[in-house]
């Protein structure tokens, strides 16, 4: 009897550490992702982007290091394939809640808009959101299971 216990617990608890976490940490060798709130987006599944809107993003980061300056990098991963998404405004430190410089070991809220061009097509894809220093390393990085209708 146990042995089924153990087996059902091992089986349920991915699945409840995925269902919690709609997003999934990259590697960041400058920072600390320590929530994320993506408008239509639930644990049960992958963010609706509906085309001809917007979608935005809140993540509450802690920077490792001093940070004078912050660029976005957005991607779409379709078969493993990274797509770069274009933005109408990359730097991070106007207009999305930062004001740069960062102290190291501060907590801060970067929020961001993105509109879907009528032009992607209807797909499920990954979306990687990072925000980069000036020498190109992940200051934050997250990978969030979408689907573009």
């Amino acid at each position: 009897m146990s042995a089924w216990c153990l087996l059902l617990i091992a089986a349920v608890f991915p699945l409840v550490a995925v269902a919690t976490s709609p997003y999934l940490e990259c590697d960041a060798a400058h920072g600390t992702v320590l929530d994320v709130r993506v408008s239509d987006c639930s644990a049960e599944g992958p963010c609706i982007l509906t085309r001809n809107q917007n979608v935005s993003i809140e993540v509450d980061f802690a920077p490792n290091v001093n940070v004078s300056s912050l660029t976005d990098k957005i991607k779409g991963i379709i078969i493993g394939i990274p797509i770069p998404f274009p933005t109408s405004q990359p730097d991070a430190c106007t207009g999305k809640g930062l004001t740069c410089p960062l102290l190291q070991g501060r907590n801060y809220t970067y929020r961001s808009v993105m509109f879907v061009r009528d032009t992607y097509p209807r797909i499920r894809l990954i979306v990687e959101w990072a925000v980069v220093d000036t020498d190109n390393t992940p200051v934050f990085c997250i990978k969030i299971p979408a689907l573009i209708q």
